[in-house]
């Protein structure tokens, strides 16, 4: 296994257009934004989704409320496996729900550890960029993700913070440093 987390490319395509499909016939309650975006592009086109990614990771033309993140794929050679969400700084609306990272593993790959992997690279992501601790958030209903994050918390070091509620909902709330302590 060759994990590694790339900028989206037009090589990976293919394998994105089938995780695309895998969305569609098994929509998550907890679907991230940047899947979302992937499943509208293959209505249309990629250039738009390329381009969007390329100005959203260097902060150009940025809707209000929103910050510079750096979408990344998740693939194994060329194989795409999901994809990793990582914003740049937080709003004090991120601090609450939503943190730096959000992850999503395309159905047919989850419950094989890609999510503690590339949870793991989307931290030297951040490490590299500058960002010495990362804040994660789930809903306390997303048991797989909690599970996700808690471990990754115990292995480089953080805390759980009190839970955050949007819309009624209640989020766990987890800082990890990028590095281990």
């Amino acid at each position: 296994m060759t994990l590694k987390l790339i900028l989206p490319k037009i090589g990976c395509l293919s394998g994105v257009c089938e995780a695309v499909a895998e969305y569609k016939a098994a929509p998550s309650k907890f679907e991230i934004n940047a899947v979302n975006k992937m499943i509208v592009a293959a209505d249309t086109n990629y250039t738009e989704y390329f381009a969007t990614t390329e100005n959203d990771r260097l902060g150009v033309g940025l809707a209000s409320g929103r910050v510079a993140h750096t979408v990344f794929w998740l693939v194994d050679g060329d194989k795409y496996i999901g994809t990793f969400d990582l914003r740049h700084e937080l709003t004090p609306a991120l601090e609450q729900v939503g943190g730096h990272i959000a992850y999503q593993i395309r159905p047919s790959e989850q419950h094989k550890g890609y999510a503690s992997a590339g949870l793991k690279l989307c931290l030297q992501k951040a490490l590299e960029m500058g960002i010495d601790k990362v804040l994660l958030t789930c809903e306390e209903s997303n048991v797989a993700s909690y599970t996700v994050i808690h471990k990754t918390m115990l292995e480089y070091s953080g805390c759980e913070i009190a839970p955050a509620f949007k819309n009624g909902v209640q989020n766990r709330r987890v800082w990890i440093y990028t590095q281990k302590q």
